[in-house]
């Protein structure tokens, strides 16, 4: 089978558990992308180029700390943040959709800054292929 025939044979929740896009780590209270997230977003970028019929969600998430309301803003600027910077590596727009987490969906549940980094991430889902 070719890797065309495999990958269209996948489910959504199959390739979702492969993970093959990677997330974007943020800094406390911080939309800007990290250089080490740049690195993360361009291999996103080629795995989306291959895939050129694909579509993404970024969800944007962040740590505990902060009111619920601050927190939904500033997970929106992170996913706008991972689109913008996705659409520079020349993806096109349309195919990235964007939505706010807040601090709603954490990975990590303990109350140190180990965790709380884990939580402050643009995290990429893949919806159509």
């Amino acid at each position: 089978m070719t890797e065309e025939e495999i990958f269209a044979r996948k489910t959504l929740d199959e390739l979702n558990a492969e993970r093959p896009l990677g997330d974007a780590f943020f800094d406390f209270d911080q939309s800007l992308i990290r250089e080490d997230a740049r690195l993360v977003l361009q291999k996103n970028a080629e795995w989306l180029r291959r895939w050129t019929s694909t579509r993404i969600t970024i969800e944007g998430h962040c740590d505990a700390r902060g009111t619920g309301e601050y927190n939904l803003a500033l997970g929106e600027r992170r996913a706008n943040a991972v689109k913008e910077y996705l659409a520079s590596l020349g993806l096109a727009a349309d195919r990235v959709l964007v939505v706010s987490k807040g601090e709603e969906s954490p990975v990590c549940f303990e109350e140190h800054e180990g965790c709380w980094q884990q939580n402050r991430r643009g995290h990429p889902i893949i919806t159509a292929k």
